[in-house]
């Protein structure tokens, strides 16, 4: 089996079609076909079913596809691999999700620096769902993620407060801290989808139960956050100190100081994960990691 035989069936898959997989290897259309059929018989498997519009990927296809992205992710890190052992550098690559406070990240460089100069990091932003398998595929050495996941080892490295990032002119802006009911007679807005889905989830729950009267309008987070804030007219947004700092410009950032219906604090935790065994120099940067207080 040749690597080439491998990429003309990713690049066939991936538009649906063998013309134009053809048309972009610069290969006739026969000759492609020639070879994603000698792969076929290699590999023991059809691969590809006729559509009305094109080719399709069989069970089988599928299969082979989703590993060839990891083949060909772990193919192209080859030239930074063999760079870092030339350098005496060993890589440790980590994924890093939304919300996460790039002080308390940069006193972790920090610490690996001093304690395993020889330890070259790259970050690689994923969600908590998209690190799992990159972990479980060997793409990432440690994933941060935002909750315990049951397949993979974990430590709690981090938790952080939940608060309101409220305009400067508010009369919450000059409160140390708020309680539930301050969220009554309030619309506020939260995540549509993203990476504290559970924690917002138990924040209203809180809320509601606390009898207090919000209005929620939900809405994705990103670089605009403080625009799309203002342009829906909310009191205040539900978010971390950190994400707050970076998407907020101009707003004041107040914690909230609560418990869920269960009796808990609502904060959001981030676990450190990897799949084990690590070899020797992993399993020093792992230590590094997980000494540091939360």
């Amino acid at each position: 089996m040749e690597l080439r035989h491998l990429s003309y069936f990713a690049t066939a898959a991936n538009l649906g079609s063998i013309n134009k997989a053809a048309a972009v290897l610069h290969m006739t259309q026969p000759s492609l076909s020639r070879q994603i059929k000698e792969l076929e018989r290699e590999v023991g498997h059809a691969l590809f079913e006729r559509t009305s519009h094109g080719v399709a990927p069989t069970a089988a296809g599928n299969g082979l596809l989703r590993h060839l992205q990891v083949v060909f992710a772990q193919l192209e890190r080859m030239p930074e691999v063999l760079r870092l052992a030339d350098e005496g550098r060993e890589p440790v690559r980590i994924g890093l999700p939304q919300g996460m406070p790039h002080d308390w990240f940069l006193g972790l460089i920090d610490a690996l620096h001093e304690q395993l100069p020889a330890a070259s990091l790259s970050l690689h932003e994923a969600t908590t769902e998209d690190q799992r398998p990159m972990l479980q595929n060997g793409l990432l050495d440690f994933g941060l993620l935002h909750f315990e996941a049951p397949e993979l080892e974990t430590a709690l490295v981090l938790e952080q407060r939940l608060g309101l990032a409220v305009p400067a002119g508010s009369v919450l802006a000059e409160r140390e801290a708020l309680v539930l009911d301050d969220f009554d007679k309030l619309t506020v807005m939260a995540h549509a989808f993203g990476e504290v889905n559970a924690e917002e989830t138990r924040m209203r729950a809180a809320v509601a139960a606390s009898g207090a009267d919000t209005t929620w309008v939900f809405r994705r987070f990103g670089e605009h956050s403080g625009l799309i804030a203002l342009t829906s007219g909310v009191d205040a947004v539900f978010i971390t100190e950190a994400s707050a700092r970076r998407q907020m410009a101009g707003w004041v950032w107040v914690p909230v100081d609560a418990l869920d219906t269960n009796r808990e604090p609502l904060v959001i935790r981030t676990w450190l994960a990897w799949v084990p065994p690590l070899r020797p120099f992993l399993g020093r940067v792992r230590e590094v990691l997980t000494e540091r207080e939360r």
